[in-house]
C-alpha cells in the first residue's frame, strides 16, 4: 500500500524485497543433510543503480559493466544469484610486510578445485529452468546474456563456465582464516577455546575461526560464537579472581 500511493517504502529500494531458495544439484551427497546450492532472488541487478555502487563493490570495469549492462540501462530487471555452498576450494591470506597497516595478501583462489564449477554450473541451470516457468514468463522475463562468451555453444557447460568466471564474487561470508582446531593441526590459529597458538593473552572470537563453512548465512553462527567466546573470557576471570580470593585468604 505504502508503494503503491505514496511511491515509497522496501519496494522502491533495490534489494530491499528478497527471497531464498536451497536446493540439491546432481552433485549433493545424499548421505549429508545440506544442500549444495543457496538461490538469492533480488529485486534488481548490477544495472539498476546505473554503475554508482555495485559496479566498484564487484571489482568490475567500466569497459566491462558497459559491453554487459549498459545495454539494459534504466529497464527493470530481477536476479537469481546461485550461491555455491560449502565450497571445496580454499584460500589463504599472507601478511604484507611487519608493518601492521598494510593490507594483506589475501589469495582465494576460487574454483581451484574443479567440483566447485561443476556443482555451481547445475546450480546456474536451476536459476535458468526456473526463470523459464510461466509465472516468470507472464512478466516478461528473459535471460541477459553475456556477449564475451558469446563464442561458446549457447547454454553448453563451457557457455556457463564462461559466465561464471567472467562474473563471479564473495557474497558477505568469508569465514576460516584463523581456523580453530587442535595443537597438531598446522593450519590451525586458534585452539578449542580461541586462544592464538604461541601469542600469550590473545583470543580470536569472530567468524574467521570456523573450521569449515556452514550451508547458509553466517551471521548466526558468527553471533553464537561471540557468546560463546564471552563466556570463555567471563569464566577465566572468574577462576583467576577466585584463585585469588583463595591466596589471599591463605
Amino acid at each position: 500500500m505504502q508503494y503503491a500511493i505514496f511511491g515509497g517504502g522496501p519496494l522502491t529500494i533495490m534489494g530491499g524485497v528478497e527471497g531464498l531458495a536451497f536446493v540439491n544439484t546432481k552433485y549433493a551427497n545424499g548421505t549429508d543433510d545440506y544442500p549444495d546450492i543457496e538461490f538469492h532472488f533480488v529485486s534488481g541487478s548490477t544495472h539498476s543503480d546505473a554503475g554508482a555502487q555495485i559496479k566498484k563493490a564487484h571489482g568490475l570495469t567500466d569497459a566491462f559493466y558497459d559491453r554487459v549492462f549498459k545495454p539494459i540501462t534504466g529497464k527493470d530487471a530481477w536476479s537469481v544469484i546461485p550461491m555455491l555452498l560449502r565450497p571445496r576450494s580454499r584460500g589463504y591470506i599472507k601478511l604484507r610486510s611487519k608493518k601492521p597497516l598494510d593490507p594483506p595478501l589475501i589469495y582465494p583462489n576460487y574454483f581451484m578445485d574443479d567440483m566447485d564449477m561443476k556443482t555451481l554450473i547445475e546450480g546456474v541451470k536451476i536459476g535458468v529452468a526456473l526463470s523459464r516457468t510461466p509465472a516468470f514468463r507472464s512478466y516478461g522475463s528473459r535471460l541477459h546474456e553475456f556477449p564475451d562468451c558469446a563464442h561458446f555453444q549457447k547454454y553448453t557447460d563451457p557457455y556457463w563456465e564462461c559466465m561464471i568466471r567472467l562474473y563471479s564474487v564473495t557474497i558477505y561470508h568469508p569465514i576460516g582464516t584463523c581456523k580453530m582446531g587442535p595443537y597438531w593441526d598446522q593450519d590451525a590459529v586458534v585452539d578449542p577455546q580461541l586462544r592464538v597458538y604461541g601469542i600469550k593473552g590473545l583470543r580470536v572470537i569472530d567468524a574467521s575461526i570456523m573450521p569449515n563453512m556452514v550451508s547458509g548465512n553466517t551471521n548466526a553462527p558468527a553471533i553464537m560464537i561471540g557468546e560463546k567466546g564471552s563466556d570463555l573470557v567471563k569464566e577465566f576471570w572468574m577462576k583467576t579472581a577466585k584463585y585469588a580470593r583463595n591466596l589471599n585468604g591463605i
